[in-house]
């Protein structure tokens, strides 16, 4: 799975002030400090969702870098599942070439009469295992 660590959220306060002028004493009313309170609580909810966005902006950002990282990752497993099958590809019939040298060998050897019959059955198990051998390797290729 993937991991995000989100960044710390720190709690923000802020402090509003209103500056009257100053000529005068001036009295306000219930209805104008119910709309500086609610201007008040306007800009809490804008600073709240500013620090949202920030949040979110920063969240994006770390899911880009952590997809470029996956997506390189894919590259070079890719690259290296396709350096393996080339290699094993080569090992394979280079694998098939000598096995059935191998083969080649120990049939002719089977054909001369001049072995005795303990070298005649050393003779023939070696072929045979030489021709399970080329064997098993072309099953592996497929």
């Amino acid at each position: 799975g993937v991991a995000i660590r989100l960044p710390a959220v720190e709690p923000c306060y802020g402090i509003l002030v209103l500056v009257l002028p100053e000529e005068g004493d001036r009295i306000w009313s219930s209805a104008e400090r119910e709309i500086v309170e609610g201007v008040a609580d306007q800009v809490a909810v804008a600073l709240s969702h500013a620090a949202i966005i920030e949040e979110s902006l920063l969240i994006r950002e770390k899911l880009m870098e952590q997809n470029i990282a996956l997506q390189r990752s894919k590259e070079l497993a890719m690259n290296a599942n396709e350096a393996m099958c080339s290699f094993w590809a080569v090992m394979s019939q280079e694998m098939i070439r000598q096995s059935q040298s191998y083969a080649a060998i120990m049939s002719v050897l089977q054909i001369e009469n001049w072995v005795s019959e303990e070298q005649r059955k050393i003779v023939d198990a070696m072929a045979k295992m030489g021709l399970l051998l080329s064997g098993l390797i072309k099953v592996e290729r497929e």
